[in-house]
């Protein structure tokens, strides 16, 4: 498997409940890549881990928390109402990104 990682910055409170270990926005996450093999080949291992999910239409930060008959289970951590758990197609999935670190704070010098 070829490893890529990338950086993705938090844009919505969708994953923020207000627990230190949800995703505020401007939070940094950094996820690996997976290529949809790979997924579907790790997932079973990986339940309620956090992932970033590239779709046609953009790109979600969610905790996966079913996968089955390829669909899977995405979860919102924020639990104000806005934010239902929604089910997705593989097939509909561009690319998937596990994530493997978050960074919160940014270091400022001087300004």
């Amino acid at each position: 498997m070829k490893t890529n990682v990338l950086a993705f910055e938090v844009t919505s409170d969708s994953m923020d409940n207000g627990t230190r270990f949800s995703f505020a926005p401007g939070d940094k996450l950094i996820a690996q890549s997976f290529s949809i093999s790979d997924f579907r080949n790790s997932i079973g291992n990986d339940l309620n881990s956090f992932w970033v999910i590239e779709l046609k239409n953009g790109v979600l930060v969610r905790q996966i928390v079913e996968y089955a008959n390829d669909t899977i289970k995405c979860h919102s951590l924020n639990t104000n109402g806005q934010y239902p758990d929604a089910f997705i197609k593989v097939e509909d999935v561009i690319k998937m990104y596990r994530v493997m670190q978050l960074q919160r704070k940014p270091i400022h010098y001087g300004e």
